[in-house]
């Protein structure tokens, strides 16, 4: 089956959700080096007017937080050579701390909610350095970007952290997108997508964590 079928089959009867389904399914490419089929995706995406450039840049820009800049700029110039207007890039925000710091405070208290204060206490008892740039530079500099939804970000998040392996930061973004309006269904649909892209190990391993987050106390 060719990558666009596998699409094509991803989002049939999803209409309303395909949107996010393919843009998870290129962020999670670009987080773990699959190219071609990101590649594939974003002409699918964009040909077919599901998505907008914009969107296909806001949301590979943001995997630079959890893949790094390697994957981030490896994936950008994949978008870059297949875009067309380009204008996308027209959406540079000044550099402001302070705006940055009160930004990623409010969403982050949101992704949280009740758990806010003792993940904030426990990441800078980790390091000072990290508790301060997740707000500024995660919540507040990107995570805060117009373009997408924080429920779409999340999502994004989740999709790219299981294929990645990370799982306790999984756990904390499948809570976070619940918090910020995604509901069961959407978060088990990422199982789709990782299916396209990743071992059964880490589809399994996404499963549980999903059914642990579902069945616990938000």
């Amino acid at each position: 089956m060719t990558i666009e079928n596998q699409l094509e089959k991803l989002i049939y009867g999803r209409e309303n959700r395909a949107n996010v389904l393919l843009l998870c399914y290129a962020s999670t490419a670009g987080s773990i080096n699959k190219m071609k089929e990101l590649e594939c995706s974003l002409k699918f995406s964009l040909e077919r007017n599901i998505v907008t450039e914009k969107e296909c840049y806001e949301a590979l820009l943001q995997i630079y937080l959890f893949a790094g800049f390697p994957a981030a700029i490896e994936s950008l110039s994949v978008l870059n050579s297949v875009a067309n207007d380009k204008t996308y890039k027209n959406s540079q925000v000044h550099y402001t701390i302070d705006l940055f710091r009160y930004r990623g405070e409010e969403l982050c208290k949101r992704v949280y909610t009740t758990a806010y204060y003792k993940m904030r206490k426990k990441l800078h008892g980790i390091s000072p350095e990290l508790d301060e740039w997740m707000i500024i530079e995660g919540y507040g500099k990107t995570l805060s970007r117009s373009g997408l939804s924080s429920k779409t970000r999340e999502l994004i998040t989740a999709s790219s952290l299981a294929a990645l392996g990370w799982e306790n930061q999984l756990f904390s973004h499948i809570r976070g997108a619940i918090s910020v309006g995604s509901n069961h269904e959407e978060c088990f649909e990422l199982l789709e997508v990782l299916t396209l892209l990743c071992s059964i190990d880490v589809i399994n391993r996404t499963k549980i964590i999903i059914e642990n987050v579902v069945h616990s106390k938000l």
